[in-house]
């Protein structure tokens, strides 16, 4: 007959899991505290932790300040969070970041490469690894150090697979992104959609950790939302899930790049209002613009436009011509007004935003009066911007790898035939 039941090396790891979370949690403790928050004995998390330091991977940070008692004082536990390094790569359009962190994600290394859409996926994929290689070689780390490779891309993705399936304005065709990369790189490789990782990353490391139904909202330089219901990423039918981008707001409208017709993405992402800009063009219609381009309507980019963003106490954005004005607060209501039919459905505990377009000042602040005029409900109470948007680059493929194969049980085990 054959046994089934839970391991006992299961129950030892699972219990492992639940300490390394708390510390990530609440930072460093006493073996006595995390005793009495998983419900195990003090001798029991004495073990547990004891078999994590000889692993390196939680330290002793010192004993508690407290009050002055009888008896031993307590000795906080903490992570290490040196004990394995992760390589994060977020594929972008124009750009492709490859950065090396620990796993509280502080970074070591960090550079970009352009991303090659005049090659074969393949080709540019292998021009990646190589660099990741070259990177982990200048800072004298060897592959036994990596954690794993955490990548992410816009579009569909499938997960558990590790294919690209649609990268939105990169790779129509689906792309066997893990598979490649493993192949020239002997490492894990998770790969995840970009909105989607940086929220579980928002869960790990930012604000997310206080919430239990969120939605995440990105503006720049496309669209991009994820669910969290009950701590956990929503995944929907053929690994769609809130894609606001695609949200239909004009029938029969612009074509997008996912194939359909009037598609939020149609009329606020970079691209769109690049060519909305550049049909309004002239000495007369945009003066200032018109200047400082010195007539030559091909340097409106999405590079220009993200410089206005950044640079919002000086710069154009600052004396913008009104027919431009215009056109972005026309976008800036859209995305709002969507935004707004998104809550009305999920009703979520807070909403957080993110992306270069939500971290301008007054972009964001027209955003939360838009949603605030459709809603009375919806100000910054229930809205705000990630306090890890300074990360965006990397701190989602760090959270993909820290979270499967650091702080989730499974991936401590040592695989045993015990069962009880």
């Amino acid at each position: 007959m054959v046994k089934t039941g839970i391991s006992l090396d299961s129950v030892k790891n699972n219990n492992k899991s639940q300490i390394l979370k708390i510390l990530q949690k609440n930072g460093a403790m006493s073996r006595k505290d995390i005793a009495n928050q998983i419900g195990l004995t003090p001798a029991a998390v004495t073990m547990l932790c004891n078999d994590m330091m000889e692993a390196h991977m939680i330290l002793e940070k010192g004993e508690m300040k407290e009050q002055k008692r009888a008896g031993r004082k307590k000795v906080l536990v903490d992570i290490n969070y040196d004990f394995k390094y992760i390589v994060s790569v977020n594929i972008e359009a124009v750009d492709t970041s490859i950065t090396v962190t620990n796993i509280r994600g502080n970074v070591l290394v960090e550079t970009k490469v352009h991303t090659r859409t005049d090659i074969e996926p393949q080709l540019f994929l292998e021009e990646l690894a190589k660099e990741i290689k070259l990177q982990l070689w200048e800072k004298e780390l060897k592959l036994s150090d990596i954690l794993g490779i955490g990548i992410c891309i816009p579009g569909i993705v499938d997960r558990e697979n590790g294919v690209s399936i649609h990268a939105y304005g990169i790779w129509n065709n689906r792309v066997k992104i893990r598979e490649i990369l493993e192949k020239h790189i002997q490492c894990p490789v998770i790969l995840e959609n970009n909105v989607k990782a940086f929220a579980e990353a928002e869960m790990l490391y930012g604000v997310g950790k206080q919430g239990n139904n969120i939605v995440f909202i990105k503006w720049g330089p496309g669209v991009g939302s994820a669910i969290v219901v009950d701590n956990k990423l929503y995944e929907g039918n053929q690994h769609n899930a809130a894609e606001i981008g695609h949200y239909i707001i004009e029938p029969d409208g612009l074509q997008c790049r996912c194939g359909r017709h009037g598609c939020l993405e149609t009329r606020v992402s970079m691209f769109a209002l690049c060519d909305r800009i550049k049909e309004v063009y002239s000495k007369e219609n945009t003066p200032v613009l018109y200047e400082e381009t010195a007539g030559d309507k091909n340097l409106i980019t999405g590079e220009l436009l993200t410089s206005w963003v950044e640079n919002e106490d000086n710069g154009y954005i600052t004396r913008m011509d009104q027919t431009i004005s215009e056109i972005l607060v026309g976008a800036i209501e859209r995305i709002a007004r969507v935004a707004v039919n998104v809550m009305t459905i999920l009703a979520p505990d807070c909403t957080i935003v993110f992306g270069s377009m939500l971290e301008n000042a007054s972009i964001y602040k027209l955003f939360i009066q838009y949603c605030t005029k459709y809603d009375e409900n919806y100000t910054e109470k229930l809205i705000s911007r990630s306090n890890l948007s300074d990360k965006m680059a990397y701190i989602g493929g760090t959270a993909l790898i820290a979270h499967t194969y650091f702080f989730e049980s499974k991936n401590h085990i040592d695989k045993s035939p015990n069962a009880l």
